[in-house]
C-alpha cells in the first residue's frame, strides 16, 4: 500500500521488518505495526531552524525571531538569524556538518504535518540523525526516516539507507504527521558522518553495465501455456478471442520484503490460504516483489525461504524463495487464479518502498531494467502471469530530491524509465500486459517542472497522479501498454479533500476524475486500481470513502486489486485475520460486489480452462450469454 504514504502496511508488505519501526510502511512483520503515510498538499506555516552547535531552536514566526527550546545544556544561548552547524568527524578524520529545518506544512484541530531538512553544511554526509523535542505530540506516522509511530517527548529520527548520503550544500528530508500541537516542537542536529572522498550516492546510472550474465536457473514448473494472454483495447481488456473481461482479485506482499516470501506463510498453508482467496470469488493475485530478490534468482543464488513453517508447507520444507514462488504460480493455476507481478521496491526491505524511485544503493535503472528482462523472459510462456506493474509508487514532490516526475527529460523521468521498460519487457515477452503507475507531484496548469513551489504542484497519493498520462503517454506497445493508479482514505492520510465535506460526486470531480479517470472515460486505457482498501468502522469518512470508490469501480466495471490479503498491514488491515484463516466479512461484503460475477452469481475467473473453485471460466461465462463487462 501503498503502500504512501504507500497505496504503501503492517508488515504491510515489506516495510518495516528489521528496521526500527517504519512509520511509512504499507507493510510489517509480525508484532510491528508500523504506518504508512503519504504526504499531503503543503500549505505554508511557520519555519524552525536549529544549529546542533548553537544548541538553540530559533523559530521564524511571523517575521519576528524567537527563542525556542535549547537541545544542548552547554551550548551558547546567542540566537543568530544564520546559525552554525555542529562539527562531525567521519572515519576518515574528514570533517562534516549538518543543519535543520522544520516547516509546519499543514495544520488542523488535533494534528499537523512537519517536514525536516537535514542540510550538510560543510562536508558531504554518510548518514545522519536529528534530535526532535515532541511534547505532548504524538506521530502517527512518517516518511523517509526511522520515526516510529507512537514516538513522543524527546526522540531521535535517522536516515534510511537509500538517504543516508548528502553532497555538500545539499539536503535531505523527511516528514512525519502528529496529533496535538506543535507548539512545544524543536529540532536540531544531533549527528553527522563524513563521507569519504569518492563516494556513490547510490543513484541511477544510465550507462551502468548493468548486474552481468544470468545464471543457469532452474526452468519453470508450470507447463507452457498461453489460452489466456490479454490485451488492451480502447480503455477495456479482451482476451485472444476479443471477449472484454473484468480483472477483480486482491494483493499478497511478503517477496518484496526482507523476508522474501510470502508473510502468513510462518503459520498458514499456501495451497489452502490460495485456495480461500479463489474460492472468495478473486480472480487475479498482485504479488509485490523486489529488483533486488530478482537479481538474486537471475544470478543463481536464490535465499532460502526461511520464514515458512515446514510443518504447515511440508511441500516447502528447505525450499527457497524462488521454489517457493514456484510453488505459488502452480498452485494459483490449479485453482484459476491469475497473477500480476508488482516490482514494489528496489531492496528487499520492509521500508524499501518508501525509496522515491526504482533505484537505491546498489540497484540502478540498468539492474531495475534487467531484473524485469530476466522475469518476463523467465515466464513468457506461463499465462498464469498475465501482467507486469513496472514500479510501485514512484512519487516524491518539490523540494524532495530525489523525486519521480513525468516526461521532463530528468534522471527521475517516470515516463521515460516506463517506456524503455515496456519496450525491453515487451521485446523478450510480447503477450504481457504492461501497467505503469502514476507519480505523486505533476505541475499545476501553467507551471513548470523547474518550481520548487509545492504549491505550484497538483499532489496526491504515491503513485495515484496520472494527469500527464493522456498528453504524454508511455511510449510502449499499444496493445498491452495501460495505466494503474493507487487510491486511499482519511485512515491512510488526511488528504485536503478529506477535512470538508465530500461526497462520491465531489471525489469523481475534483479528485478522481483530473487525476486518472479521465484515462478510463475519454477511452484512452484501461484502469487496474492497483492499491485501494482501509479499516471499517473506525471513521465514517473512511466508510464512505470506501463504499464511494468500490461504487464507481462496479459502475465502470474498473479493473482492481484491493489492499491486501494481509492482516499485517498496519494502515489498512487485511481481508484475513490475525489468525491468516478467519475472513473479516464486513470488508469482503464491502467488496465483493466489485467481484465478476455471472447473472446466477457465480464468480468469473480469467481462465478459459480452470475456473475459480464454484465459478465459471470465461468460455463459459459467455457461452452462457454474459455481458461484457465495460462502462
Amino acid at each position: 500500500m501503498s503502500d504512501q504514504t504507500t497505496p504503501g502496511d503492517a508488515a504491510d508488505d515489506e516495510r518495516a521488518h528489521s528496521e526500527p519501526d517504519q512509520t511509512v510502511p504499507d507493510e510489517t512483520v509480525p508484532g510491528q505495526r508500523p504506518a504508512r503515510r503519504w504526504p499531503p498538499t503543503t500549505r505554508r506555516g511557520w519555519v524552525m531552524t536549529a544549529s546542533a552547535s548553537v544548541g538553540v531552536l530559533v523559530l521564524v514566526v511571523a517575521g519576528t525571531w524567537a527563542l525556542a527550546t535549547s537541545v544542548d545544556s552547554d551550548a551558547s544561548s546567542d540566537a543568530s538569524a544564520t546559525p552554525s552547524s555542529t562539527p562531525a568527524v567521519g572515519a576518515d578524520g574528514a570533517p562534516a556538518e549538518c543543519s535543520v529545518d522544520v516547516v509546519i506544512r499543514d495544520e488542523w484541530e488535533g494534528g499537523f504535518t512537519a517536514d525536516v531538512a537535514v542540510r550538510a553544511s560543510a562536508g558531504a554526509l554518510k548518514g545522519w540523525s536529528v534530535m526532535l523535542e515532541l511534547g505532548d505530540a504524538v506521530v502517527d506516522g512518517a516518511w523517509d526516516t526511522t520515526l516510529a509511530r507512537g514516538a513522543q517527548g524527546l526522540v531521535e529520527a535517522e536516515n534510511l539507507e537509500y538517504n543516508a548520503t548528502v553532497a555538500e550544500g545539499d539536503e535531505a528530508t523527511f516528514g512525519f504527521t502528529a496529533s496535538g500541537t506543535p507548539d512545544a516542537l524543536s529540532a536540531a542536529c544531533g549527528g553527522a558522518v563524513a563521507s569519504a572522498a569518492g563516494d556513490g550516492d547510490g543513484d541511477a546510472d544510465r550507462d551502468d553495465p548493468g548486474p552481468g550474465d544470468a545464471a543457469d536457473v532452474a526452468p519453470p514448473l508450470n507447463a507452457p501455456s498461453g489460452d489466456d494472454w490479454l490485451s488492451v483495447d480502447g480503455n477495456s481488456i479482451i482476451d485472444a478471442d476479443g471477449n472484454a473481461v473484468w480483472l477483480t482479485g486482491a494483493n499478497w506482499f511478503g517477496f518484496n520484503t526482507t523476508e522474501r516470501v510470502l508473510h502468513g506463510l510462518w503459520s498458514v498453508n499456501l495451497e489452502s490460504t490460495i485456495a480461500a482467496i479463489a474460492e472468495r470469488g478473486f480472480n487475479v493475485l498482485r504479488v509485490p516483489i523486489s529488483t533486488e530478490l530478482l537479481l538474486e534468482w537471475r544470478s543463481g543464488n536464490a535465499p532460502a525461504a526461511s520464514n515458512v513453517n515446514a510443518g504447515t508447507n511440508p511441500e516447502l520444507d528447505g525450499a527457497t524463495t524462488l521454489e517457493a514462488f514456484e510453488a505459488l504460480l502452480v498452485t494459483s493455476k490449479a485453482h484459476g487464479l491469475k497473477v500480476i507481478l508488482d516490482v514494489h521496491s528496489a531492496k528487499a526491505d520492509n521500508a524499501g518502498h518508501i525509496a522515491p524511485l526504482w533505484t537505491a544503493e546498489g540497484i540502478t535503472t540498468e539492474d531495475f531494467l534487467v531484473a524485469w528482462e530476466w522475469v518476463a523472459e523467465r515466464y513468457r510462456d506461463d499465462d498464469t502471469i498475465v501482467g507486469f506493474d513496472l514500479q510501485n509508487e514512484p512519487h516524491g514532490k518539490p523540494p524532495e530530491n530525489p523525486r519521480a516526475t513525468w516526461g521532463d527529460g530528468s534522471d527521475g523521468d517516470w515516463r521515460a524509465v516506463a517506456s524503455e521498460a515496456a519496450q525491453r519487457i515487451h521485446a523478450v515477452h510480447p503477450h504481457a500486459l504492461l501497467l505503469v503507475e502514476g507519480i505523486e507531484a505533476t505541475p499545476a496548469d501553467g507551471e513548470q517542472w523547474s518550481s520548487n513551489d509545492p504549491g505550484d504542484y497538483d499532489i496526491t497519493w504515491w503513485g495515484g497522479n496520472l494527469r500527464l498520462a493522456g498528453v504524454q503517454p508511455v511510449d510502449g506497445p499499444a496493445d498491452k501498454v495501460m495505466y494503474s493508479p493507487h487510491d486511499y482514505g482519511p485512515l491512510v492520510y488526511e488528504q485536503p479533500w478529506f477535512r470538508g465535506s465530500f461526497s462520491g460526486a465531489s471525489l469523481e470531480r475534483d479528485v478522481w476524475g483530473p487525476t486518472w479517470l479521465y484515462l478510463h472515460d475519454e477511452g484512452v486505457s484501461p484502469l487496474l486500481i492497483g492499491e485501494w482498501g482501509g479499516r471499517l468502522g473506525e471513521d465514517e469518512r473512511q466508510d464512505r470513502w470506501m463504499t464511494y470508490l468500490r461504487d464507481l469501480i462496479v459502475d465502470r466495471h474498473l479493473h482492481h486489486t484491493f489492499w491486501v490479503v494481509n492482516p499485517n498491514s498496519s494502515d489498512t488491515g487485511g481481508l484475513l485475520m490475525d489468525d491468516w484463516t478467519t475472513w473479516d466479512e464486513e470488508k469482503y461484503a464491502l467488496v465483493e460486489p466489485a467481484l465478476w460475477q455471472d447473472r446466477e452469481g457465480a464468480f468469473v475467473g480469467l481462465d478459459h480452462e480452470v475456473p475459480l473453485p464454484g465459478g465459471v471460466t470465461v468460455t463459459e461465462y459467455y457461452e452462457s450469454g454474459g455481458r461484457p463487462p465495460v462502462g
